[in-house]
């Protein structure tokens, strides 16, 4: 069927605009000053951060250590408080039958002084 352009189905394609001109915008360049600054900051940064990274893991490291010997110190801090607290149930048993001894040794002498009153009554019969 026509339809009044000519018996042309198809739209007709988009006509550039006369007044409108593509620009390619500029990339930025680095003029050479700028490029060396940045080779400078760029030095700067390695020279910084490798051995910023290499100090982080040292110090990682050696808390890993202080933080394996406080555990261990931990530990041998209990073992040695059992064994004062031993010690000191020792202690206490000890005193006690040294105040028992001194008891006995009261009693000791009193029965002694006894005895030789005891025997000099028998002398004397």
């Amino acid at each position: 069927m026509p339809n009044g352009d000519g018996g042309n189905a198809n739209p007709p394609a988009p006509q550039p605009d006369p007044d409108r001109v593509p620009v390619a915008l500029p990339k930025p360049a680095m003029t050479g000053t700028g490029t060396k600054i940045w080779g400078w900051a760029k030095d700067v940064l390695v020279i910084l951060v490798i051995p910023l990274f290499l100090w982080g893991v040292k110090l990682e490291v050696n808390n890993a250590k202080v933080d394996s010997e406080l555990a261990h110190q931990a530990e041998e801090i209990e073992r040695l408080e059992r064994e004062l607290e031993e010690a000191q149930d020792i202690d206490k048993g000890v005193q006690a039958n040294a105040l028992k001894l001194v008891q006995l040794e009261g009693k000791l002498d009193t029965a002694n002084g006894r005895l030789d009153d005891i025997k000099e009554l028998l002398r004397d019969r």
